[in-house]
């Protein structure tokens, strides 16, 4: 018994991973084999305009031909592609082009109200009009905070920011009608702020015709919460949709232990208060460095509760999972172990292959959240993804072990290395330089090896982020050499490792927000 109208699934493509047309179609093959229905292709400015060449520029931009040939392919299995663009927030890479600065009120969203505005906007939804033929189109309108506070102002008096959203959803909704679109969907926490004069009952009326206000957590798990959130979204739209999401977007691994449990009680409630369209989210916040394909045993478990044939993770099909996506369910599940080393029986989110690789091998940013024994579990991971290095997601795995054995080379080393010169013991410090210099080809094999992975799945743009990241550690190895070594010969002092570390609040292997995750400036600032 099919519980959901749709079940769909959101890829996110502007993050900086633009998957490419080939992975695209692998998996709209295997989420078609699960059972969805619909994939939400998540774009800002990730398409080229025809006679707008910086929109999208350097983006990996999909083309319109890109477009139909994706569409036909998910047509053909029974999926309807309905774009996820951005026609007021989350435009901020457009902006730092003179060409488009003036259209912005704030560095996020743009001028309501602007013609030029509304020019380049029916530019967008032309555009995507003559690539995707789902006349069901998603227009965002997300976490648009500081609507109405900046330009805006220069040449109008202070608005309601819910009222400024209905005024602009007018405007576009004309353009949309003009390129037969039916159908309207945007997120839901603008629209829903109770902290407005413009109450449910005026969005509601003053939304298109047939439209849908789209509900979204991705953690809350309270029965009494997402009710509520539900009966909100209810008030203001003819057709009611939720959007959880799977985790993998803070670390290497992609989460899948909480992302299930959450999911999994989320679809429990909305079946419960008669939502239509269930939608799991994959985003790919700063550039994320978790492949999609890891996402599959979430995406699976979504798929089998909303046919009801399961109510809890326990009773998958395992044989269900092997047919459709070509892999064993344990053997992509045990992906989720980059970022739960001990293999853990938690559903707890962890970043912890993020800030252990970032962590500085110097400044000694995490040095007592490691805990003990990582340095073996790692190095036990790193063995058992070599012997699944083989097969369809072979590559997937074999990208694991590279960076399961820099970790377990990194884990404790920093810790050593200011113990060492905590105690002057300057007869061990030759073998921590033999340590960083395993360390370094660790990492220049793991840039390489990711380099390889990303261009096989996704268009280049967004691989020279982790040139840059991976980059920076080697370049922090070397350094820690020399001034290891100028402190064994000539007893140089290492200001970094002045002081000592002040212990965090932490349990080990904590969650890190994503902003501070992908910077290690930052993730020294939050932690010394």
């Amino acid at each position: 018994m099919k519980k959901f109208r749709h079940l769909s699934a959101f890829l996110e493509t502007s993050s900086g991973v633009t998957p490419n047309v080939g992975t695209l179609k692998r998996f709209i093959k295997i989420i078609s084999a699960f059972g969805y229905d619909r994939l939400y292709l998540g774009m800002a400015d990730s398409y080229k305009i025809e006679g707008e060449p910086y929109f999208g520029y350097k983006r990996g931009g999909y083309t319109k031909a890109e477009f139909i040939e994706t569409d036909a392919y998910a047509k053909k299995h029974g999926v309807e592609i309905v774009p996820q663009i951005q026609l007021l927030g989350h435009l901020h890479y457009l902006k730092k082009y003179p060409v488009y600065e003036r259209l912005f009120d704030t560095n996020d969203s743009l001028i309501v109200g602007d013609d030029k505005v509304y020019e380049l906007i029916e530019k967008m939804i032309k555009t995507i009009s003559e690539g995707l033929s789902s006349r069901t189109i998603h227009i965002g309108l997300d976490e648009t905070f500081g609507l109405g506070t900046g330009n805006y102002l220069k040449n109008h008096a202070p608005a309601d920011r819910k009222e400024l959203i209905l005024r602009h959803v007018e405007r576009v909704s004309e353009i949309l009608k003009k390129y037969g679109y039916s159908s309207v969907e945007m997120w839901g926490d603008m629209l829903l702020d109770e902290n407005s004069s413009v109450k449910a009952e005026e969005v509601k009326s003053r939304l298109p015709e047939n439209s849908s206000v789209i509900v979204w957590n991705y953690e809350e798990k309270d029965e009494k919460k997402l009710g509520k959130m539900i009966e909100d979204g209810k008030k203001v739209t003819q057709n009611s949709a939720f959007a959880g999401g799977v985790w993998k977007y803070i670390g290497f691994g992609p989460n899948n232990a909480f992302s299930v449990d959450c999911i999994l009680k989320q679809e429990q409630i909305c079946y419960k208060n008669g939502v239509e369209n269930f939608i799991v989210t994959l985003w790919a916040d700063s550039v994320a460095p978790c492949s999609v394909f890891a996402a599959l045993p979430s995406l699976f478990v979504a798929a089998e509760y909303a046919f009801g044939r399961i109510n809890s993770a326990s009773e998958i099909d395992k044989t269900r999972f092997l047919k459709a996506a070509g892999i064993s369910y344990d053997d992509a599940y045990s992906l989720e172990y980059l970022d739960n080393p001990f293999k853990e029986n938690v559903t707890t989110r962890s970043s912890s292959s993020i800030w252990l690789l970032y962590t500085d091998v110097l400044l000694g940013n995490f040095d007592t959240l490691v805990p003990e024994g990582a340095e073996e579990a790692y190095l036990k991971l790193a063995e058992e993804y070599d012997g699944l290095s083989k097969g369809k997601f072979g590559y997937l795995f074999a990208l694991s072990a590279l960076l399961a054995k820099a970790l377990s080379i990194k884990a404790h080393l920093p810790a050593r290395i200011r113990e060492v010169y905590r105690c002057k013991d300057k007869n061990a410090v030759n073998r921590l330089i033999d340590r960083l210099i395993e360390l370094k080809k660790a990492l220049n094999k793991f840039m390489l090896g990711y380099e390889k992975c990303f261009l096989r799945d996704n268009k280049a743009f967004g691989v020279e982020v982790y040139h840059m990241r991976l980059g920076e550690q080697i370049i922090r190895c070397d350094y820690a050499i020399r001034r290891l070594k100028a402190f064994a010969e000539k007893d140089e002092k290492i200001e970094e490792l002045e002081g000592g570390v002040q212990k965090l609040g932490y349990e080990p292997m904590p969650t890190i927000s994503c902003s501070i995750m992908t910077d290690p400036r930052l993730l020294v600032s939050y932690c010394i």
